[in-house]
């Protein structure tokens, strides 16, 4: 007898003595209830109630180690109400076997508080688990709950029913994949996150000065975290078919008093009169299983690729994509704000001329160079500011004969310079973002990026300053709401970009499977000021892009550290990904310069790296 044949005949023997209910109303006898199935990636147990409140629980084993005790049922709220669940029903049945690994399905339904209809979805694969729910009605859409009825407080149930209604976790860690300044990419599960944009959490004003808190550098990161204890790893996360990412994060609450919760906010933009068919179908949350934060992290993106939350890559890679770059940002802080000047006034084309005519001395072998901020007359009309770049075409023309490349950088939706018939008015009148949707603005961009590409000849762009909606009431149209405004704006920028340059380079700082399709590297983003041990710290942010599709990642730089810190990233950066340089006379805070003999090391190291190129994957 085969392996999965024992595993069936024993499953049935364990089926037949604990029981298996079908339509079984919460609070019903528990022995004719229970449901509990081992699979070979976990164990999962079903019970009515518990001893927390009357709502059916799952508890999901590992190993033989309890990690999470989950709510049958989660809320969706409206955009000004909170729901409530009463009469939860559930099914468990057996799925005749397929290729997929799919088990078992498990169904509730509830009577809600706001919708007219409440249904939930279970299903249990070999290696992991899938939920997700729908409702109809009519009305606004707001939070919708993952594993939870609501955010719970402090001290209290706050906006949920109870501890019952809430994750239970059993792990004391978690993992996630959103760098922050303050390098932790472990904490404590009392540690709230957001794995995107906006959040209940961090204000991000300098008084609220929070580094674990500051999470922009990858926006967005993968939607999941990874829960740990005793060895034994439980990464939880969602997706859902792109041009559905209409919300701007999933958050996290944090492990509180009366449990834990999740949740996308749809901010009210979306309405469940315009859902297809008049049903709102939320994400879906999957949990997957490992034995290493990178390695669950790699499960989740392989489910995203398989279920088509995800997208491929558009071109295919090019040679000299992976050049050595010089960027001129930490050039332009440390000769301005020491002295209280705007480093953005810096970014001239005398400036840049000087600084590369400095590094020609020092032999660095130079692939491509990124003019960063501030270039454009305004950050959102994309208009070169002729005052600081009399002759960009000029400049770009004299790279090119180096054999060089040329990107500007572009902060993304940004309202700044934009005629007031394209902005996004915000609450106090005052322009926030371009108007995504509008046929005038993507007319207005592309003819931008045209000029900028075919007319004066530069290679690409590198994003940054990534914007999406985050607040209620703008007036924003639900299909571009969340993150899929950014996907938007991402959108434009390299189906442009690449029409008149086929082999351009679209830098991002998006490591998401779903934006996958509109990014050529992944930049590896700023290292903050107290960033000691850079090596560690940027590798694993590598990892998180290549395991979620970006072979080939901008290293940046660590200027904004101690010189030491410094040599260190530069002398690892070609064994991670593009070497890169950002300063040309000294470090950005510290204001250490280099030796003679640091920069003759420099350029031999990247003289073997240019060298051994065309061999690297």
């Amino acid at each position: 007898m085969s392996t999965l044949a024992r595993w069936h005949a024993g499953f049935a023997v364990f089926i037949a003595l604990t029981g298996c209910c079908i339509d079984c109303p919460a609070g019903a006898a528990e022995a004719s209830m229970s449901f509990q199935a081992e699979l070979p990636a976990y164990r999962v147990a079903l019970h009515p109630d518990s001893e927390l409140g009357p709502v059916p629980i799952l508890d999901i084993y590992r190993n033989g180690l309890r990690m999470l005790r989950l709510p049958l049922v989660s809320a969706l709220n409206s955009s000004d109400a909170h729901e409530h669940l009463t009469d939860i029903h559930y099914q468990t049945h057996a799925v005749e076997q397929g290729g997929a690994g799919e088990r078992y399905e498990i169904t509730a339904t509830a009577v809600s508080t706001l919708w007219t209809q409440r249904v939930f979805h279970w299903r249990l694969y070999d290696d992991h688990l899938e939920f997700d729910q729908s409702a109809a009605g009519k009305g606004a859409i707001g939070r919708s709950f993952v594993f939870s009825n609501g955010r719970p407080g402090r001290w209290d149930k706050g906006q949920s029913d109870g501890g019952a209604w809430n994750a239970g976790l059993m792990a004391d860690r978690y993992w996630s994949p959103s760098p922050n300044h303050a390098n932790r990419f472990e904490h404590d599960i009392a540690e709230p996150q957001t794995l995107g944009f906006g959040g209940d959490v961090y204000s991000g004003t300098e008084e609220d000065y929070r580094p674990g808190q500051m999470i922009d550098l990858f926006s967005p990161p993968p939607l999941m975290l990874a829960f740990h204890e005793s060895g034994e790893w439980a990464g939880v996360g969602i997706g859902t078919s792109p041009g559905q990412y209409r919300f701007p994060a999933l958050e996290y609450s944090g492990s509180r008093y009366a449990g834990a919760a999740w949740w996308v906010d749809y901010l009210g933009y979306a309405r469940m009169e315009d859902q297809p068919n008049g049903v709102f179908h939320s994400p879906v949350a999957a949990i997957h299983f490992g034995y290493s934060a990178l390695d669950t992290l790699d499960h989740y993106t392989g489910w995203m690729r398989v279920r088509g939350f995800g997208t491929e890559a558009s071109y295919p890679d090019v040679a000299w994509h992976h050049l050595p770059i010089f960027c001129g940002w930490a050039e332009q802080t440390s000769m301005a704000t020491p002295y209280g000047r705007a480093p953005n006034a810096e970014a001239t084309q005398a400036n840049y001329e000087a600084w590369l005519a400095e590094l020609d001395n020092r032999k660095l072998p130079i692939g491509t160079v990124v003019i960063d901020d501030k270039w454009q007359k305004g950050y959102g009309n994309f208009e070169v500011d002729r005052a600081k770049w009399p002759d960009m075409k000029g400049f770009v023309a004299r790279q090119h004969k180096l054999g060089r490349h040329v990107l500007l950088w572009v902060p993304v939706s940004q309202a700044d310079g934009l005629p007031e018939n394209l902005c996004v008015q915000g609450p106090d009148g005052k322009c926030v973002a371009p108007k995504l949707a509008e046929p005038a603005y993507e007319t207005f961009l592309r003819g931008r990026i045209h000029d900028l590409v075919e007319n004066i000849g530069v290679d690409g762009f590198k994003e940054d300053w990534v914007w999406a909606p985050t607040q209620a009431g703008l007036p924003v149209p639900p299909q571009l709401a969340g993150m899929e405004a950014v996907r938007r704006f991402q959108q434009i920028l390299y189906s442009e970009t690449h029409r008149w340059r086929p082999d351009a380079l679209v830098e991002t700082q998006t490591p998401n499977v779903a934006f996958r399709d509109s990014s050529d590297v992944l930049r590896l983003n700023d290292v903050w000021y107290a960033t000691r041990d850079i090596v560690t710290t940027m590798r694993t942010r590598a990892d998180i892009a290549h395991i979620s599709g970006w072979p080939l990642v901008d290293t940046d730089n660590a200027s904004s550290t101690t010189l030491a810190t410094w040599w260190t990233y530069m002398e690892a950066q070609p064994a991670i990904g593009i070497p890169a340089l950002y300063f040309v006379h000294r470090t950005e805070s510290t204001l250490e310069a280099p030796s003679d003999a640091d920069w003759a090391a420099l350029g031999a190291l990247w003289r073997k790296y240019s060298v051994d190129m065309p061999s690297r994957p």
